[in-house]
């Protein structure tokens, strides 16, 4: 009797007999169904897709994984346009996982930069929707094969991307991958298009992988969302690899990378489509964007900006128009004036040498009722305080001397 099931593994340009690759995510799929044992083919990378495709016949009728990576994966993704077009009924059986995915639509380096197909890359986008039993697109953050910035004219990006994949290589044994062996995702998250997965394996909600409430002390490890029947999972890094590598070789490298993170981290940003590696639709094709990071920092930079400005000239205007309204609504103080009393006038109708006896000043402004005055009584020397009862001399009258 013959086993037709196995694990086809497929070699990369840096790796080319794919040998260990089986042991990638915890080796999940280096188990029944696709292996019980002796299921096991290794395809070399240099015979392509054409290699692939001869191991699969091989093993038609029954359920087969090709697992792949890199410029592999690229391969491989070739492989699975073509069935897809002839009808092959292999490819109803077989589920493709596209490691590091060279052509992945939104930042494989084959896709990203189509003139790489100058040396053979795949510059054809991974199809969406074909008739795979599953799809797998597994996806690293800023790493060079998956996550290629758009802007190539950024050297900052560029060697953050190269220091990435030196990071990331082969280093995918340890990683659990969310997703079943049939290739559909293990994690829901309601009604959300893209599930975030946790360092401590919280699921959280993160429409188009944008997460509002990460819980403190923890953050977003993997986005896992399902377009068609392909399932994309985007692993994320801690930190800048770029200032990663400033802490491990660089003597005061903390301090240094503490420092520089922030700003290196906005320019490498800016090289992506919208300021942002990861992807909110990694289905869908986004090729280079030459010189696009300036306009992006600078965009950036206006976000960040604008709500304190706005904030700003309205507390401005608000203060202003706060101090128009008082300065309208305010009556303006007259000071009125006081009369002077016991001084000598010059004034024919003075009395000379009068002293404040003769005079007892009247009641203060305050007391009087200014739309109701009243005539005060004569005192005991039969001299009345109110102007009102003085009398007026004549123009011929002169002032009495006693």
């Amino acid at each position: 009797m013959v086993d037709l099931t196995a694990l086809i593994v497929v070699g990369s340009s840096t790796h080319p007999d794919g040998s260990g690759n089986e042991n990638f995510f915890n080796g999940m799929f280096n188990a029944p169904p696709y292996n019980s044992g002796d299921d096991l083919e290794h395809v070399n990378f240099f015979t392509g897709p054409f290699g692939i495709n001869e191991a699969l016949q091989a093993h038609s009728g029954e359920d087969n994984a090709v697992l792949s990576s890199g410029w592999g994966a690229a391969n491989a993704s070739l492989l699975l346009m073509a069935l897809q077009a002839t009808k092959d009924p292999v490819l109803t059986k077989t589920v493709f996982i596209l490691d590091n995915n060279v052509a992945r639509p939104d930042g494989g380096f084959g896709t990203r930069y189509p003139w790489f197909a100058l040396i053979g890359v795949n510059p054809i986008p991974s199809p969406t929707n074909t008739d795979a039993l599953g799809v797998v697109d597994v996806g690293y953050q800023y790493d060079y094969n998956s996550n290629a910035p758009a802007d190539v004219l950024n050297p900052v990006a560029a060697v953050n991307s190269l220091v990435a994949y030196l990071y990331r290589r082969l280093n995918q044994n340890d990683l659990d991958l969310p997703v079943n062996p049939d290739g559909s995702p293990s994690v829901t998250c309601g009604s959300a298009n893209t599930c975030g997965v946790t360092d401590k394996g919280a699921v959280l909600a993160c429409p188009d992988a944008r997460c509002a409430d990460v819980p403190e002390g923890d953050r977003v490890a993997a986005y896992v969302t399902q377009r068609g029947k392909t399932t994309y999972v985007t692993y994320t890094t801690n930190g800048l690899p770029l200032t990663n590598l400033i802490r491990d070789v660089v003597p005061f490298g903390d301090a240094i990378a503490d420092l520089t993170e922030p700003v290196l981290t906005a320019i490498v940003n800016s090289a992506y489509p919208h300021g942002n590696p990861i992807p909110a639709d990694p289905s869908k094709y986004q090729p280079a964007t030459p010189f696009s990071s300036l306009p992006q920092l600078v965009s950036t930079a206006v976000d960040h900006t604008t709500p304190a400005s706005q904030a700003t000239s309205v507390s401005s205007a608000t203060r202003e128009t706060e101090s128009t309204s008082k300065i309208a609504t305010e009556e303006p103080t007259v000071e009125k004036k006081q009369p002077k009393r016991h001084v000598v006038r010059d004034s024919k109708k003075a009395v000379p040498a009068a002293t404040a006896e003769d005079n007892p000043p009247s009641k203060s402004d305050s007391d009087v009722a200014v739309d109701n005055p009243t005539k005060t009584k004569p005192d005991d020397s039969g001299v009345s305080t109110h102007k009102e009862d003085a009398p007026k001399p004549g123009k011929d009258e002169k002032p009495d001397k006693s």
